[in-house]
């Protein structure tokens, strides 16, 4: 009897401190998809043995990014994974860098299109195809708006710029470049630059009292090597790593 009952007092805490979490999944494979109804892929995969390792859930939600972001700024979801960070998200999420890589910017122009782009300046006056709610590179978020015509899928961006409709098109390895490569003209301009990798934790969400044991958990993971087994689990290439005090400052300013 006495057994039982100190067994039980050590699974009263427990029980009282462990918690659901919230979380967004999306379709990128291998890096995360749902099989099912279960989001698998490297990041949940990741991330779901961090936060067990806290003593704590999560459950997984589809969602696209767009929604994502907006429920976050609503304190409606906890965690945010596989995302890039700008000055306005970081009013919103507390990031987490988990690797980080060099990711190159292609642009793709229509048929009847007989001009030059070797530079942001050639792009100021064109009508500019891009995802909606993609980050793309701290350049590119300088550009006008009103030059930029946003829609949901790359293959709506295919049938608008193999129409004319809008005069280039911007890509990444991240963003299908694979659908236009075959199909489009391939301008000589290419915006280069060091992408960090991040999940985050909702300011605003109940995942807040776990950030620094969250982020702390990673950097360990990070120095030990551990992350790159989960991509090679699913046969991608592990993302770069470096000390935390330079990932910081990977972050874009705008």
């Amino acid at each position: 009897m006495g057994k039982c009952l100190i067994f039980l007092l050590v699974l009263i805490p427990f029980a009282l401190f462990s918690e659901t979490f919230t979380s967004h999944c999306r379709n990128y494979p291998p890096e995360l998809y749902f099989d099912g109804n279960k989001c698998i892929g490297v990041i949940p995969d990741l991330v779901s043995d961090i936060v067990s390792e806290l003593g704590h859930d999560i459950k997984w939600l589809n969602a696209p990014w767009v929604r994502s972001y907006r429920e976050a700024k609503k304190g409606k979801v906890d965690i945010l994974i596989r995302h890039s960070m700008t000055a306005e998200r970081e009013s919103v999420l507390r990031a987490i860098t988990y690797g980080y890589d060099t990711r190159h910017l292609t642009f793709f122009v229509a048929p009847n299109f007989n001009g030059e782009i070797t530079s942001y300046a050639d792009l100021a006056n064109l009508n500019i195809g891009a995802i909606r709610g993609v980050f793309y590179s701290p350049k590119f978020s300088n550009l006008d708006p009103n030059t930029l015509t946003l829609v949901g899928t790359s293959e709506q961006l295919v049938a608008m710029l193999e129409l004319g409709r809008i005069d280039v098109v911007v890509t990444s390895a991240s963003q299908r470049i694979e659908l236009f490569e075959q199909r489009f003209a391939k301008a000589d301009f290419v915006d280069s630059f060091t992408n960090a990798f991040y999940i985050s934790v909702v300011k605003g969400g109940n995942a807040m009292p776990i950030y620094d044991a969250l982020a702390a958990k990673m950097l360990e993971y990070r120095k030990i090597g551990k992350i790159s087994q989960y991509y090679e689990k699913y046969g991608a290439v592990p993302p770069q790593q470096e000390d935390d005090v330079n990932a910081r400052k990977l972050l874009p300013t705008q």
